[in-house]
């Protein structure tokens, strides 16, 4: 991969060149928290998500495709602790048939839920400011249903997700309970390294 493709990338996210993958999805994810056009009615929205999606995944496949890392390293013996920092696990617990513990703050939780929607369906409606999000998800021998997601916060810097399902092409919409288990796993998924 060419460096001028991998420094404009790093520009377009906003990252030195010394940033680590976390560092990197951080920077990924707070921009699409702007842009993505479930959020942002402007024209672009859509081709400015795809342009940030394609600068996140040039950094991401640095060394995934074998090459070598292009990241800059910070030179031994300059004083800084230069071993990679452990990704980090966010704990994701089941609490009820309906709710879902999230260890991280809401704007955190948000990014993982959002990643989550991508992978089960549709995202219809999102409001980070109150903490909604709203997903049309085609269940296989079940009607397609809305599964609606609120987030509250907690002062132990965790989020509880609280989840209610409702079919949209009529019918007995989907075990609730069944859904927050699929939710629940699909979030561990997607909050793996």
């Amino acid at each position: 991969m060419s460096s001028a493709k991998i420094d404009a990338a790093r520009l377009l996210l906003g990252v030195e060149p010394a940033c680590s993958e976390t560092e990197v999805r951080a920077a990924y994810r707070m921009l699409l928290l702007r842009t993505h056009p479930d959020i942002n009615s402007k024209a672009d929205a859509t081709e400015r998500t795809m342009a940030l999606t394609n600068a996140y995944l040039i950094l991401t496949s640095l060394e995934v495709d074998g090459a070598p890392d292009q990241r800059e390293q910070p030179a031994e013996g300059n004083g800084r602790n230069t071993a990679p920092k452990p990704e980090r696990i966010v704990e994701i617990q089941l609490l009820s048939d309906l709710t879902i513990s999230v260890g991280a703050p809401a704007s955190e939780t948000l990014m993982l839920l959002i990643d989550m929607a991508h992978e089960l369906g549709e995202i219809s409606y999102l409001d980070p400011s109150a903490g909604l999000l709203e997903i049309v998800i085609e269940f296989v021998e079940e009607p397609t249903s809305s599964v609606l997601l609120s987030m509250q916060g907690r002062g132990n810097a965790t989020t509880e997700v609280f989840c209610s399902v409702e079919p949209l092409s009529g019918g007995i919409s989907p075990p609730a309970d069944a859904v927050a288990r699929l939710l629940h796993r699909t979030l561990i998924h997607a909050d793996s390294p």
